[in-house]
């Protein structure tokens, strides 16, 4: 395994570049260019398979097959407004003796926050601090039977000048899509044993499934050069307006996101949350994290909402009644630009943030614009549990697509 000697930019650099070429940099540099990169850690195959346990609770614990080198990389994407932006993400490169080509699984996560503290990347393997869902090591295990694994932080994370864009079809497809470029600019610049195949799995789970088929929805447009194989949605949320039906407790996160992109004058959060909640809605998303958040506003519509929010939401008349927001909600439904990329959806049938109906109904429109959809729906299995209990089914899935690579 050779590395480029020197490529990570050290901090006086960076000013002597700023300074000196600014400019420049600001010009020539393309979504998806590498800024600098560090390596972490290493894993061998035994410490992935035990830190798998916590994670699989009590579904089968997949064991490793390589060792694991984790680099964090930052890179270049642009915004919902095209404006540009720097994120933050882990590479996976499993760890092989013999020259092969394996495929690229980028993943989104599941909602975390919109704060800065509340980035995935903060979460460490076995500590008690931001257990937002065992992100890392979901991700060391797909890395562990071979896939070469870029998991980035949403667009907004660790940028003081804007908040997560959450649930903006343009700003998460511009993340997984440029995530994309970055794997294999990666691989240009350095060289391994492996290398990035012709194969790419956009993927996520809730929130991530939502981005995982922004890319697909914007990959002819924004990176045709791009390859997109397959997208794969655990308990994934595409349609936000059903979101805010079924799980309103992650409503407050996306009016203030929508609010800060498309205008407070458009977007006024006082119209469709209850005073106590919107007085101070933008100090306390920018306080609490997903896990202080689900404790603090209610999950039930009716003690969240304004009562003609409310009415307009459940009763089917959200586009009379308020159309800014209407029109925005379905701006931003992704998967279904008739784009024709397989699917793989696993829905628990006990989830109740996306429920089964909806996911369903969501399946059939997917089919409906071409996408073949492979749909699970797995017994006893609730929201949180989609990824562990859909591990062995998205490998064997995305292998019967992958045929060939080596």
């Amino acid at each position: 395994m050779r590395l480029l000697s020197g490529y990570r930019i050290t901090p006086i650099l960076v000013c002597i570049f700023s300074v000196i070429f600014l400019n420049t940099i600001c010009v020539w540099s393309k979504p998806g260019d590498i800024i600098d990169y560090t390596h972490e850690s290493t894993y061998t195959a035994d410490e992935i398979t035990k830190l798998s346990v916590p994670l699989f609770e009590g579904f089968d614990i997949p064991r490793a097959h390589y060792s694991v080198e984790l680099y964090l990389i930052r890179y270049r994407s642009t915004d919902f407004n095209g404006t540009s932006t720097d994120i933050t993400a882990q590479l996976f490169i499993p760890r092989f003796q013999k020259v092969v080509r394996r495929p690229v699984y980028v993943f989104g996560s599941g909602t975390t926050g919109i704060a800065d503290k509340c980035a995935p990347s903060l979460e460490k393997p076995g500590s008690t601090f931001l257990g937002f869902g065992h992100y890392r090591t979901n991700m060391l295990a797909y890395a562990g039977q071979g896939y070469i694994v870029i998991f980035p932080d949403y667009l907004g994370f660790n940028d003081g000048s804007r908040p997560q864009r959450y649930f903006s079809k343009k700003a998460e497809g511009h993340v997984m899509l440029d995530a994309i470029r970055a794997v294999y600019n990666f691989f240009i610049q350095n060289t391994f044993n492996v290398n990035p195949s012709k194969h790419v799995f956009t993927a996520g789970y809730s929130q991530g499934g939502h981005a995982a088929m922004a890319a697909a929805d914007l990959r002819s447009t924004y990176a045709p050069e791009i390859p997109v194989t397959g997208m794969i949605g655990y308990g994934t949320t595409n349609d936000v307006q059903t979101l805010m039906k079924e799980a309103p407790v992650y409503s407050p996160y996306i009016l203030y996101s929508y609010a800060e992109m498309y205008g407070w004058d458009e977007i006024e959060p006082s119209l469709y949350l209850q005073e106590r909640y919107a007085s101070s809605l933008s100090d306390d998303v920018n306080r609490m994290c997903v896990d202080e958040a689900q404790r603090y506003y209610p999950n039930d519509g009716r003690k969240l909402y304004t009562e003609e929010f409310y009415q307009a939401l459940y009763n089917g008349n959200l586009d009379a009644a308020f159309p800014a927001l209407s029109l925005r909600l379905k701006e931003n439904k992704t998967g279904l630009d008739s784009h024709g990329t397989p699917a793989l959806i696993i829905q628990g049938l006990k989830d109740s943030v996306v429920t089964t109906a909806s996911q369903t109904s969501y399946v059939k429109e997917l089919r409906s614009v071409g996408s073949p959809v492979k749909y699970l729906t797995l017994e006893q299995v609730w929201h949180r549990h989609t990824r562990p209990a859909g591990f062995a089914w998205a490998i064997k899935w995305m292998e019967e697509l992958s045929a060939g690579d080596g």
